[in-house]
């Protein structure tokens, strides 16, 4: 079902941001086939600037202390140098409640 989702772009992440899935709506919205993006850190949606403030890797610790992080900003796609958009990361947990991946 979510990955027939196209106004949305849903991107599973492992725990150390590696893009493990990628719907029809993040396809058609960063316009990267998955075979272009599955194994490969999310972090190369993110601005030069914040790769340098290490903003992806702070999204990710915040989402697994506070279940999720929110931040609007500019975000690069193949067919759009970039674009303005608000995201949101959540913790994925096990039975155990340890944190094993991040919806996206």
């Amino acid at each position: 079902m979510i990955a027939e989702v196209q106004d949305y772009a849903i991107i599973l992440l492992d725990i150390n941001g590696i893009i493990q899935n990628w719907n029809a709506g993040a396809e058609r919205i960063k316009g990267y086939k998955s075979e272009e993006v599955i194994g490969k850190k999310f972090e190369l949606f993110y601005t030069p600037e914040d790769l340098n403030s290490k903003m992806p890797d702070r999204l990710l610790n915040y989402a697994k202390e506070h279940g999720k992080a929110v931040q609007e900003g500019w975000r690069y796609a193949k067919t759009v140098p970039d674009s303005g958009e608000q995201i949101v990361i959540t913790a994925l947990h096990n039975k155990e409640s340890e944190v094993i991946g991040f919806l996206r």
